[in-house]
């Protein structure tokens, strides 16, 4: 994604960019600038961005606070907020912090169509104000908080990468390119998604797992409703099968067009065959 946002404001002739990573091998485009360090890099930046692996965020987030200017923009782009939140918190007063989580990958075309979750950390109306002028025609979507952000994010991200990295475990054992040879659409989209998902930064995946703290929680429920549905297949019981299978419908169709939504996955299965 660093390289992504680099991309991205180097194409803007009015902003001068600079770039550091610890990758001593990395090159950034040509018109952007390599720096030798952080505090070179950050020192006179109007608008600072970090984007690093979960881990190291905080440490980098709070090495670039202390070294730029007062009333710069600190704006940080990890996937879970719970640290991350607390230093530019800590540094408010200083900097503008802007804590984001832009929701789409480095496969992203433009910044058009794309979707940006904000979590205030000092002035809501500010702070979005300002993503809105640096990432125009993305959708801007304000969380409360950090907690409500990696809540949700152990829904979006933990537990979508764990449930597909099981899958992926159990077909890495089978002919794989066979059984796409013979599968029908829903298939399709899954192995479609699971390859999505396996093109990630390894590192990306392991930090998204196993350091959101709700993350646990969410595949401990899956993992008890998937025993529970076992022991339904198990048993027989077809009629229970059948109500839970019909309480869950009638749940997804107070909000989403099922019908609509069908059409709409063949539609993005055929694109997609397309364009292969």
């Amino acid at each position: 994604m660093g390289s992504w946002f680099l991309r991205y404001f180097s194409e803007k002739s009015e902003t001068k960019v600079l770039a550091y990573d610890t990758n001593a091998f990395w090159k950034p485009p040509s018109h952007a600038t390599l720096c030798a360090n952080v505090d070179s890099c950050v020192s006179e930046a109007d608008l600072v961005l970090v984007c690093v692996p979960i881990t190291s965020a905080p440490s980098v987030i709070e090495d670039c606070a202390l070294s730029m200017k007062s009333g710069a923009v600190l704006a940080e782009i990890s996937s879970i907020k719970a640290k991350t939140f607390l230093v530019l918190k800590k540094y408010s007063n200083k900097i503008l912090p802007l804590c984001i989580h832009p929701m789409f990958g480095p496969g992203a075309s433009s910044i058009r169509d794309t979707r940006i979750l904000l979590i205030p950390v000092k002035n809501k109306k500010t702070e979005s104000d300002m993503v809105s002028s640096f990432m125009r025609g993305s959708e801007i979507i304000v969380l409360p908080t950090a907690r409500v952000h990696d809540r949700y994010m152990a829904i979006i991200l933990g537990l979508t990468y764990f449930v597909n990295m099981v899958l992926a475990k159990i077909l890495s054992k089978e002919d794989i390119l066979y059984l796409e040879k013979i599968s029908g659409t829903f298939f399709g989209i899954q192995l479609l998604l699971m390859q999505g998902i396996l093109s990630d930064d390894p590192n990306l995946i392991v930090s998204i797992i196993s350091r959101n703290s709700y993350t646990q929680k969410c595949i401990s429920e899956y993992l008890s409703e998937a025993d529970t549905l076992r022991s339904i297949i198990r048993g027989r019981r077809e009629s229970e099968l059948l109500r839970d299978l019909n309480t869950v419908k009638s749940i997804f169709e107070r909000s989403f067009d099922l019908q609509m939504s069908y059409q709409n996955m063949y539609t993005m299965f055929r694109k997609h065959k397309e364009h292969r």
